[in-house]
């Protein structure tokens, strides 16, 4: 019983509700490991926290002995799945695919035994499908099943155009079920009509259907939209500590539940107690505790306590000679003269931000060059090593 609470912990949707139990009894009586499935589109080489949602399930699989197979979509990941889009993902070409696959497995390392995993990659028998085959696996599915997944039937609604090949795309996830043999599935719940749709087909098949269990979706920095590269709100896993720690901080007040339950692991019993003590603490308090907890995760305990011990310095002592100053080779400014605008040495130091946001920057006076402020954008600057330059709060650089 306690093993079934600890996977149903945090878990937000189980297909069908009493599958779990049922497939770990009947895994006892066969004396068998279940087959667990999480599949992949290689589509970007970083993973992230909100990966690791769903990894660190799978994880307690495999620490009960179960077999964990990770389904690599070297075949779909060719075709693009707009899951959670208004529109068609971009496919990507074969060497793409390589590569990203590689990088994932890499990373994947990071939480999951990757030497006692299955490393499968749908290609080796979507490949070898004849198109006759495709449309017979096709002809299983209605258009009124298809039409069931939210972002078919909302783009349908909206007259915005779906290609024939979305179609397809989880017709094909749920084929890779039956080549495997997947007696559970594992995916964010963006992927549940996906998952379903491996139970289906695995019992026209004749076999077993898999049960389907979908993690919630981890939001990312932004507090608003799932954690995602595509939309730069992410903790990546390779993430340095310091920038780990950074981002960590970053989170608004209202994820810093989610991020306890989702991220951290800590034992149910601290987190209760961390909730209670965020009732009375300052939520930065709680930050720091979850901060630490994720780079000892991914990195170790001494770069958790000294990423920690960077970001006071940094960005809450008032000290500003045990501030850590970004080197800024005069050269690479590109200067002819020995001296620059103050609003186009900012714009090429700090090219994360507009000009425009830059200039506002300098007006209000957020803007020092060797602690003094300097209001004018269009002050000339000397371009002389060991000059100290700070733009915004966070941001310290040094020309040498």
């Amino acid at each position: 019983m306690e093993t079934i609470q600890k996977l149903k912990e945090n878990t937000a949707i189980f297909l069908p509700e009493n599958g779990l139990e049922e497939k770990l009894n009947q895994a006892e009586k066969e004396n068998r490991k279940l087959i667990i499935k999480l599949g992949f589109d290689p589509t970007a080489p970083d993973l992230h926290l909100g990966h690791a949602v769903v990894l660190k399930k799978l994880k307690q699989f495999q620490d009960l002995g179960h077999q964990i197979v990770i389904l690599v979509g070297s075949f779909t990941a060719r075709i693009g799945d707009p899951t959670g889009k208004n529109k068609s993902r971009k496919p990507l070409n074969p060497e793409e695919v390589r590569h990203n696959a590689e990088t994932y497995i890499t990373q994947l390392s990071k939480i999951i035994d990757v030497e006692k995993a299955q490393i499968a990659f749908n290609s080796e028998w979507l490949d070898a499908l004849s198109f006759s085959e495709v449309i017979q696996i096709m002809s299983n599915v209605t258009v009124a099943q298809l039409m069931q997944r939210n972002d078919f039937n909302k783009r349908f609604t909206e007259n915005t155009p779906i290609a024939m090949h979305e179609l397809v795309y989880p017709i094909l996830q749920g084929f890779d079920s039956v080549k495997i043999n997947a007696d559970i599935e594992m995916g964010g719940t963006d992927q549940l009509f996906n998952c379903t749709m491996g139970r289906q087909l695995q019992e026209t098949f004749k076999k077993s259907p898999q049960i389907v269990m979908c993690m919630p979706l981890l939001r990312g920095l932004d507090g608003k939209e799932k954690m995602s590269k595509s939309l730069n709100n992410i903790i990546g896993l390779t993430d340095e500590p310091n920038e780990m720690f950074g981002k960590t901080m970053s989170i608004p007040d209202h994820l810093i539940v989610e991020f306890l339950d989702l991220t951290t692991d800590f034992t149910f019993d601290e987190k209760q107690e961390i909730k209670k003590r965020l009732e009375q603490e300052n939520p930065m308090n709680i930050k720091k505790l979850i901060a630490k907890n994720i780079i000892s995760q991914y990195h170790d305990t001494k770069s958790a306590e000294d990423a920690e011990d960077f970001f006071i310095n940094q960005f809450q002592s008032k000290n500003v000679e045990a501030k850590s100053f970004i080197k800024v080779m005069i050269s690479s400014l590109g200067c002819e003269s020995d001296k620059m605008a103050l609003i186009d040495l900012c714009a090429l130091i700090k090219n994360d931000i507009t000009k425009s946001a830059n200039r506002r920057l300098i007006e209000s006076g957020a803007v020092q060059i060797n602690h003094e402020k300097i209001l004018n954008p269009y002050e000339l600057i000397l371009l002389e090593k060991e000059t100290k330059i700070k733009i915004g709060k966070r941001n310290f650089y040094e020309l040498v």
